[in-house]
């Protein structure tokens, strides 16, 4: 694992060219007392280093021994390469769990110690995830990719997609109200963290825009889980709500359907270029 480079201040440096130097004068016969006065450092600094000339890092030991430690944030950076990032108090589990098995005295672990184990390893850090659900991802396999790049093909080349007006997209998206973010270990610098969950599918909402290429927008459908229609729902949505409910909140071919015939089919006013 890469260690983290840390850029000395020029104050720094000239401290410890001047430890360095009053270092050589005293072996060269020059009392301690006379080469820290005149090089303006620590007496004590001076006799410690003389006694010592490898000093140890300051501060406490970590609870983990190195390559354990390694370990972990290779475990943790595995997880969320897997999609199935793990938060603070996850890790702070995982840490007390592994000092039982190491048989440690100390199997406590605070948020002051995960902070530190982060610092210590450069290419873990927290991110913000945004979650979705395992079955749904599922469902889109390379097959299904191909076959639709094909069919897109095939309408080009018969006309269909030559203008503007004549190219619609409807984007499907949808929305978990319950576990949509959190922040997670991950990898340093990765900007979209994937997290899958099982889920209730109970508290999803799906939103489908639609709209063409020359900047027509329709009304947006939003799909809400549950028996009846809330008229609430549509407050301060100045009518460009197209608003349908289920049992489960995600699309169905019944609602897709419907909002075809009723919103997309009466906009289109151009098909084949001939």
């Amino acid at each position: 694992m890469a260690v983290r480079s840390q850029l000395k201040t020029a104050f720094q440096v000239h401290q410890e060219l001047s430890l360095e130097a009053a270092i050589h004068e005293v072996k060269n016969g020059q009392s301690q007392a006379s080469a820290a006065k005149i090089y303006r450092i620590s007496r004590t600094t001076l006799r410690n280093r003389l006694q010592n000339s490898t000093p140890s890092s300051v501060g406490a030991p970590t609870k983990f021994a190195s390559h354990e430690e390694d370990r972990l944030a290779e475990f943790f950076l595995a997880c969320s390469d897997q999609g199935v990032p793990l938060n603070r108090y996850h890790c702070l589990q995982i840490f007390s769990e592994v000092a039982i098995e190491l048989g440690m005295q100390s199997t406590t672990f605070n948020d002051a110690f995960f902070n530190r184990f982060i610092s210590r390893h450069p290419d873990v850090s927290l991110r913000i995830t945004h979650a979705s659900n395992r079955k749904k991802d599922r469902e889109w396999t390379t097959e299904l990719c191909e076959e639709y790049i094909s069919r897109l093909r095939s309408l080009f080349d018969r006309g269909f997609l030559e203008r503007p007006e004549q190219v619609w997209n409807l984007d499907e998206t949808a929305f978990d109200t319950s576990e949509m973010y959190d922040r997670v270990v991950a990898r340093e610098g990765v900007n979209q963290i994937p997290s899958q969950f099982d889920g209730n599918e109970k508290e999803c909402v799906t939103i489908l825009p639609c709209g063409n290429a020359a900047g027509v927008q329709l009304k947006f459908m939003a799909l809400y889980a549950g028996k009846v229609h809330v008229q609430s729902r549509l407050d301060d949505t100045f009518g460009l709500c197209y608003h349908a409910v289920n049992s489960s909140g995600y699309m169905d071919t019944v609602h897709f359907a419907n909002y075809i015939r009723k919103e997309v089919f009466p906009a289109i006013n151009e098909l084949k270029v001939s």
